[in-house]
């Protein structure tokens, strides 16, 4: 992540709005930011930070030569990152990679709770808590049943 651009972004976001990656190519100009928030996050909350952005001084100067803006959510492949994420996913399967006492482990199950230091997964009936510093990647699992 760029930091100049990070730190503009950041300034610009709302209180409860946190920065999950910001991507640009100087070439292009193309800048991707991609924010989320324990709240559903809304077409007018981007609109109003592409709006905020375009009109900054401070991007135009990092892109003097101009820069096409995206502003947008986690996707459904975006890994897990903070443990909001966690919470606002509880019943739904996880796919959870972890280190456990240096050997790296693989979950599969549903969310039954998180809070701010761990998540709780159960699997084959089998309750496991994961604490987040022990988690090397969370996605959850899409079904289009």
């Amino acid at each position: 992540m760029n930091n100049s651009l990070k730190n503009i972004v950041e300034h610009y976001l709302e209180e409860h709005h946190v920065l999950i990656d910001i991507s640009s190519d100087q070439r292009s100009g193309f800048i991707r930011v991609v924010i989320d928030s324990e709240n559903d996050i809304t077409l007018n909350d981007t609109t109003i930070l592409t709006k905020k952005l375009i009109e900054s001084n401070d991007v135009e100067t990092l892109f003097p030569d101009g820069f096409r803006l995206e502003v947008t959510t986690p996707g459904i492949g975006q890994p897990l990152s903070f443990p909001f994420q966690y919470k606002k996913n509880i019943n739904r399967d996880l796919t959870l990679q972890f280190n456990d006492s240096g050997e790296e482990k693989l979950l599969v199950g549903k969310i039954l709770s998180a809070d701010n230091s761990q998540v709780e997964i159960v699997q084959n009936e089998a309750r496991v808590s994961v604490p987040y510093d022990r988690i090397i990647s969370a996605n959850i699992n899409v079904s289009f049943k």
